[in-house]
Order: C-alpha cells, then structure tokens, then sequence
C-alpha cells in the first residue's frame, strides 16, 4: 500500500521529509501503518517500532479523540502517555483508516500545563479551605481527651495505659500541627490581598516572637542572640502580620530541628551591590536573617527546601512538613514583593534569608 498516495494522491514529492509535523497513518484499529521521521523524534521511538505498536500506546484516550475530530473537522488537544506534554492533533479520515497530524508546539503546551495547573491548584485550596474544621475538630479532640486521660480527669490508668494515651497524645497533636501547616500553605497560595503597610518596631516584633516561642527552647541548650547592623531601621512601614508569620514560620523550622547551639537571628540594610545581585531594583529594603549553628543541610537537602510538591519524589521526603512550612513562608514573601532563600556552609551554618521592600 503506497502511504504516501493516501496522504496526498500524488507521488510528486517525498512526504517522509517534507512534511513539517509529525505525521502517522494508522488503520481504523489503530495499528501503526507508516509514520515519517518526525513523528519518529516526535515519539521518542524508533519507526521501526512505532509501526509494531497501536496509537493507543502513546495518546491518552485517542479512539474518542480521534472520531471527535474527525467529526469536528477541527485540531484536539492530546496528552502523550505518562508524560505531562500536550499538543495539538488534526485528523483525517481516509479509506483505508486515519492520517493523524501532529504539531508541536512548546507555547501551547506550556499554555496548556499552566492553565491546568491553576485550575486544580485553586481548586486543592477551596475544598482544604471549606473542609478546614472537618480536618482538625476531629484531632483536636483526640489531643484534648488524651491529655486530659494523662492528667488523670478520666480516672487512674496502669502504666502501660499511661505510656500509650501519651503516645496518642503525642502523635495527634504532631498531626494537627502538620494538618495546620498544611493549611496555611493552602491559603498562602490562595493569598489576593494587597499587603496593608504600616510603620511599625520589627526590632520589638523579634523580641515578642523570640518571647512567644520561649516554648521550643526553654528546655534546650540553645542560646538565641540578635544581631543588628549600625545602619538598620527599625521602624519600617511593611505588612506587619504577614512578615510575623513569615518570622514566626522560620523560627519554628529551626527550633524544632535543634537541641543545642546558637539561633542567630541578624537585622540588616541590603546595599545597591547585595539587591544588584539578588534581582532587585535599587530601593528601601530590610533584611533579616534567621539561622543556626547546630543545622547543617546538604546541597540535596537545599534543592527541594521550599517547594513540597516536588520533594514528595526526591530522597528528602521525611522533611516534608518543613518544606510544607517554607513553602508557605515563600509565599508570603512573595506577597510582600520579596524574595527568600537558604544558604547552608559547612561546619559554620544554615540560615533563611528574606529582603523585603519597606516604604
């Protein structure tokens, strides 16, 4: 059978090489009849391969794709196979089966991907923000009976009853905590307000955290020091309950990660040649700094640190709770028009950067 003929009713030239898409000729089964190079590149398979294998081992859903189509006279959206790309597919149906015509294109495809991704993204956040209450009433209240069972409201228990009410105690109230993180990231990601700046001491603002968390150090060897450059302003005009949440969340990442050592916490001026360097338009900022002696992260540890969605595959998946927690604080960052990053040297430290803009 002269493919070539079907495709265009003519042997005058040489369609294996001059067509500009990708194109493959299957039967009305979908078997693979003849592709030209590109579909070959297009598929990321040898021609000789492609014409052993049906079109459905490479296009999600491509008999309904195909007829509709077919039937629309118009280009279908398709997804290959186990890869998240998209790209348009016309086809036309001939006597002998379906010539299928494959353009590829990266905007299209980035366009595509995007606009999903918003739309389940948005979506993820609405139903964990309705569904808040219906998450946490129920720990919550395993956290409230299970303490109140090891103070002994519910009547003398043996030691063993003892050590495994604590254990539920203790691990309902670790879930709570990761179910609250995990809830504020949501609503980070779905954070539309524009920041409501005010002057306001983000030195006395450090002070009261550093206070307010008195909690996670107070047992340990951890010594807290504050470090503030000559030419720091402390009054700035900035979101102060967003840049309390932000502080709050770093805080909370270190502490929790340490035993002993220094927290350091630094508060500074960033010249023209350190915003030069990081991106930023030459401005008012503040910079603050949280970082630790006793936490050390490898270049792996760093790579996924502020983004949960892909450290889930990685070999750092046991810190998906403080991803989850740096997530949510580069989001609020971002709200502030700021950035945020994490350095990490060895034998010295590991520390949270944010420069944000101050008026």
């Amino acid at each position: 059978m002269d493919f070539k003929k079907i495709l265009f009713k003519t042997n005058s030239i040489d369609v294996e090489k001059a067509l500009p898409d990708a194109v493959i000729f299957c039967d009305r089964d979908g078997k693979i009849q003849w592709v030209n190079d590109i579909a070959s590149e297009f598929f990321e398979a040898p021609k000789m391969h492609l014409m052993t294998s049906n079109i459905s081992d490479f296009i999600e859903n491509s008999n309904n794709i195909i007829s509709n189509s077919v039937i629309n006279n118009s280009a279908s959206i398709i997804k290959i196979k186990d890869k998240e790309q998209y790209f348009n597919m016309t086809a036309r149906e001939v006597e002998e089966g379906y010539v299928l015509d494959f353009r590829t294109s990266e905007t299209f495809e980035n366009n595509v991907h995007d606009e999903d991704y918003k739309v389940v993204n948005r979506d993820k956040n609405n139903f964990l923000s309705k569904l808040s209450n219906d998450l946490k009433s129920p720990i919550q209240s395993i956290v409230g009976f299970s303490q109140a069972m090891s103070d002994g409201l519910g009547g003398d228990m043996s030691e063993q009853q003892s050590k495994y009410v604590k254990i539920i105690n203790k691990n309902s109230s670790d879930l709570l905590y990761f179910v609250d993180k995990l809830l504020e990231l949501s609503q980070t990601e779905m954070l539309l307000k524009r920041p409501d700046n005010k002057p306001f001491d983000v030195q006395a603002l450090i002070t009261s955290l550093v206070k307010f968390n008195e909690q996670l150090y107070k047992n340990k060897d951890v010594k807290i020091v504050t470090n503030i450059d000559e030419n720091f302003k402390k009054t700035i005009s900035a979101d102060r309950e967003i840049l309390r949440n932000i502080i709050q969340d770093l805080l909370e990442v270190i502490l929790k990660s340490i035993d002993i050592g220094e927290l350091i916490i630094d508060l500074s001026t960033p010249d023209d040649d350190e915003l030069a360097a990081k991106g930023l338009r030459p401005g008012n900022y503040t910079k603050i700094g949280i970082s630790s002696t006793a936490m050390i992260l490898t270049e792996n540890e760093l790579e996924c640190m502020f983004d949960p969605y892909r450290i889930l595959d990685s070999v750092n998946r046991k810190n998906i709770l403080r991803s989850i927690v740096l997530a949510s604080v580069k989001n609020l960052v971002q709200t502030l028009n700021g950035i945020v990053w994490a350095e990490s040297k060895i034998l010295k430290s590991t520390g949270f950067y944010i420069i944000i803009p101050v008026d």
